[in-house]
This record gives structure tokens, C-alpha cells and sequence, in this order.
């Protein structure tokens, strides 16, 4: 395991980075510009069992997939019956087995220690958006759509920086939405104001480039 990774404490369970209502925002986006989409795969996935359902239950989805560093989650995505692989996301040869889904959801840890608190700018976050998308399109040649979720904090600055990086490895790949999700919940589900929880960047060689601006909140 890479030193810099932000791995949790999981006595305290504290990686759980979705709640219902960002996985709420997130299907009602699929449902917008993805109807038809049948598979979807998170990287640096954390416990993915909110989204799992609410994908089956809302989406034609027929295959699903996690990959994740830290052993003891990929464990407890398992006992869910997610499908689950244990594995750096940068690694060449762990990606090529999600080449072949429509969706990838890329959200690693926002947080030091992914404890929701300590959070970490654009520029900090490790693994970076830069460094996936250079192994999954400059070196894999990946074609779908990839959600990159970052910081709250993320500027336009770090975007068009980001998107540079990306038209740089394929042409195809443009950027779609940039949404910005807000919740009132925490991740242990405590109820608190309307609070800006990320910004997703949804880039995509499938869906028509117009740097859209959003913001979800709660209904």
C-alpha cells in the first residue's frame, strides 16, 4: 500500500463518504443522462452498499463493481455481495479489469484519514485525479464516462487544469457537468444544515462536452 494513501481507522468506521441523499443526486443524474446504463464501477469505493442498491433498485444495471486499498472494506463490500476487488487504483493491471464498464465513479479519500474533517485540497488529494486519469485513459485508453469526485474547495483553476490533463491523453473525453452535491446529513447520518459535501466533474467520450454548472440539494 502506498505511504501517501488516506486509509481509515476502521474501529471507528468512519470511510463512508455517500449518504442517501448524495446517492439520491447521483442516480438522478444517471436517470438523466444515462438511462440506459447497464454497468457502473467505483475506484477508492469505501463502503459502496448505499449506492449498490439504490443502482439496482433505479437503474437497468447488470454488473457492478468496487475497488478499494484497504483490505478491511473490500472484506465488508463482500459480505454485502458486492462485487469487490483489493487493489492500488493506479495500478496498469488492476484497471484493465473495469476497462469495460459505461460508468466509473473515481472518489478517493477527501480527508486525512478519511475522517470527514481534515480535509484536503485539490492539489493534496492522493491518489490524484491527474495521475488516474493518466494510467486509465493515457495508458488504458479507457472510453465511457468518469465521474471524478473532488473537493468541495476544487476551484475552476483545478477543472480546466484537470480537464487540460485529460483532452491532453484523448480528445474524446470532454466535460460534461460539473456538479456540486450538498447534503444534511453527515456520514454517520447525524442531521446538520445544508452543507456543500463535493464537487463531481462528469467527463465523458459518450456525452456531449458543455461544462455545465449544478447544484443538488436535498428534496
Amino acid at each position: 500500500m502506498s505511504q501517501d494513501y488516506q486509509v481509515p481507522d476502521l474501529s471507528k468506521w468512519s470511510f463512508a463518504r455517500t449518504n442517501p441523499q448524495t446517492v439520491d443526486q447521483r442516480v438522478r443524474l444517471l436517470e438523466e443522462l444515462l438511462p440506459k446504463i447497464e454497468s457502473i464501477a467505483e475506484i477508492c469505493c469505501g463502503d459502496c452498499t448505499q449506492q449498490w442498491q439504490a443502482y439496482r433498485q433505479r437503474l437497468p444495471i447488470r454488473a457492478f463493481q468496487g475497488l478499494d486499498i484497504e483490505p478491511g472494506i473490500v472484506d465488508f463490500n463482500r459480505r454485502h455481495g458486492i462485487r469487490c476487488i483489493c487493489g492500488d487504483a493506479l495500478d496498469k493491471e488492476v484497471l484493465r479489469q473495469f476497462l469495460a464498464f459505461e460508468v466509473i465513479f473515481f472518489g478517493p479519500p477527501l480527508s486525512v484519514g478519511c475522517d470527514g474533517y481534515q480535509l484536503l485540497a485539490f492539489r493534496e488529494v492522493v491518489p490524484s485525479c491527474g495521475d488516474f486519469v493518466r494510467v486509465l485513459l493515457g495508458d488504458l485508453g479507457y472510453v465511457g464516462t468518469l465521474v471524478c469526485i473532488c473537493p468541495k474547495t476544487t476551484t475552476i483553476g483545478d477543472i480546466t487544469w484537470l480537464h487540460h490533463q485529460i483532452q491532453s491523453h484523448c480528445q474524446d473525453f470532454g466535460l460534461r457537468l460539473i456538479h456540486y452535491t450538498y447534503s444534511t446529513l453527515t456520514g454517520s447520518g447525524e442531521e446538520t444544515e445544508v452543507r456543500l459535501k463535493y464537487t463531481e466533474l462528469w467527463f465523458s467520450s459518450v456525452l456531449a462536452e458543455q461544462w455545465e454548472v449544478r447544484e443538488s440539494k436535498p428534496i
